[in-house]
């Protein structure tokens, strides 16, 4: 009888100097439209590519890169928390409070899945959840900065930034 085996992380996850690495990828583009009247972004169209190692559940997987781009459109237009400097309390813990994009306000969404089958586990298969989320807000920063020529460098970008940052008010 023949014996294989591998180490238990499968070569994956650390460099030898201690930094953290994946095999997974990803890249966002962003298509908005910038009101330079009244400072309103609109999220026309993301794009969103990502390597995730061997699909296994398509639909769940374009479900779950749909829902990351969400929440960094949220991040980069509605999110703002107010903090309470002396408590530490969120001040702004309520929906009416704490702005959230509603059905209107999401843009088309493009997925395109990358296939990569690496061998360095079982099946291949990675997650996706932190990735389709974290590009987003920088992808819409930067087509904003493209849109209106200046760079918008604190989040959530407002209306009221937009305006500043052209001038248009104190």
């Amino acid at each position: 009888s023949k014996i294989a085996s591998r180490s238990d992380d499968y070569g994956g996850f650390q460099q030898p100097w201690g930094l953290a690495y994946g095999d997974l990828g990803s890249v966002q583009f962003a298509e908005v439209s910038v009101n330079t009247d009244t400072g309103f972004v609109k999220v026309d169209k993301i794009v969103a590519a990502h390597s995730c190692g061997r699909p296994l559940n398509i639909g769940q997987l374009e479900s779950q890169i749909n829902g990351g781009v969400i929440q960094g459109v949220s991040y980069a237009l509605y999110e703002n928390r107010v903090m309470d400097n002396g408590t530490g309390h969120m001040m702004n813990a309520n929906v009416d409070q704490y702005k959230v994009p509603f059905s209107m306000e999401i843009p088309e969404i493009e997925t395109i899945i990358v296939e990569e089958y690496s061998a360095l586990s079982s099946t291949d298969a990675y997650g996706i959840g932190e990735p389709a989320n974290i590009a987003t807000a920088a992808a819409i920063a930067n087509a904003v900065y493209n849109a209106i020529g200046v760079r918008i460098y604190e989040i959530p970008i407002t209306p009221s930034s937009i305006l500043k940052a052209l001038n248009k008010v104190s």
